[in-house]
């Protein structure tokens, strides 16, 4: 009798592997046949509704970098010199120039290093109606390495804890809900980890260079968690300007952030004026997901893949980058 129940679900799991998967058409000029799915929609997830604001001239967000401190080599919990870390390049501003490369590498923001701009409010860019030079600063508030045993060998294990802010500068307000802090480690896995036999010596300069090259590893691995988190806060968002079917335009491409094969949730916003006069967001309800695959400099052009039972997008609402494209990677 197992036989047959196995069959059904190999037969489900095929099924359900098929929707929403386009169909290519053989004239390249012809529009992919997309199985359009009428059912309920997840909101994205950590993303901020008055970012749409920094987005609403068509631009990429302008954000500042600056990392105040990668953690003091001095400190008795790491096992390597500040002579090791000058020599792996672990510095302020080596960091930095490594954070602004991630973040970089999204291809969803425009960079700046706080260090070497001269001038740092001509972002030209509005958040909650009033100019946003916006900084991520990042600083190291815990680093420790330990030694763990594996007999009949030992393995060093590197554990990194960065915390991220990202300000206006111009007024002081965090675009992070609360304090942000992400962990980083190296050596937890097999495969990491500087190995140490029962003769090794700590004070050995190999054995310092190694366990150096674990801790920029693990650093880097807080990083690239720093940069995950900001792109999820500050992900790409377009208005929509146009609904034809199943076929919907949005004011926003890759001067936005977006890209080719980008998914978007379509967000209808309600909003209230609240006693400072000014209209706040004070819900938000998920209508629609759309793939856009014609994405042009400006504007672009997206298909319904998936829609809310009794709701259809319209002109006003906006579009956000889904999660499965926000934690695509992208080089």
């Amino acid at each position: 009798m197992k036989a047959p129940l196995i069959v059904s679900i190999a037969l489900a799991a095929g099924l359900s592997g098929c929707v929403n998967q386009q169909v290519k058409p053989s004239n390249p000029y012809d529009k992919p046949t997309v199985a359009k799915v009428t059912a309920p929609i997840r909101m994205p997830s950590g993303f901020n509704p008055d970012i749409l604001e920094l987005v609403e001239d068509g631009r990429l967000i302008r954000i500042y970098t600056q990392m105040d401190h990668i953690g003091d080599p001095s400190n008795a919990q790491l096992l390597f010199p500040v002579k090791v870390a000058q020599q792996l390049g672990l510095t302020n501003s080596q960091i930095n120039r490594r954070f602004g490369d991630a973040l970089r590498a999204t291809r969803r923001f425009t960079i700046f290093d706080a260090e070497y701009t001269v001038v740092q409010n001509q972002s030209q860019q509005r958040y909650r109606k009033e100019d946003a030079d916006i900084v991520v600063s990042g600083q190291v508030v815990e680093a420790r390495q330990h030694v763990v045993d594996i007999s009949p060998y030992r393995k060093v294990v590197t554990n990194v804890k960065l915390s991220v802010r990202m300000i206006n500068r111009l007024t002081g307000e965090s675009l992070f809900d609360g304090a942000v802090a992400v962990d980083g480690s190296w050596g937890n896995s097999t495969g990491e980890g500087t190995m140490l036999s029962p003769s090794t010596n700590l004070q050995n300069p190999d054995f310092q260079s190694q366990v150096g090259a674990d801790y920029e590893k693990a650093l880097t691995r807080a990083l690239d968690a720093a940069v995950e988190r900001i792109v999820e806060v500050a992900r790409p968002m377009a208005r929509i300007t146009h609904v034809e079917g199943d076929s919907v335009s949005i004011f926003g491409g890759s001067r936005s952030g977006f890209m080719a094969d980008d998914e978007i949730v379509v967000v209808r916003p309600f909003t209230r004026r609240m006693p400072d006069g000014k209209e706040k967001v004070f819900r938000t309800q998920a209508v629609a997901v759309a793939r856009c695959e014609g994405v042009g400099t400006d504007v672009s052009q997206c298909e319904l893949i998936r829609q809310v039972p009794g709701l259809t997008p319209k002109d006003g609402d906006f579009a956000v980058l889904s999660d499965s494209s926000t934690h695509r990677v992208r080089r």
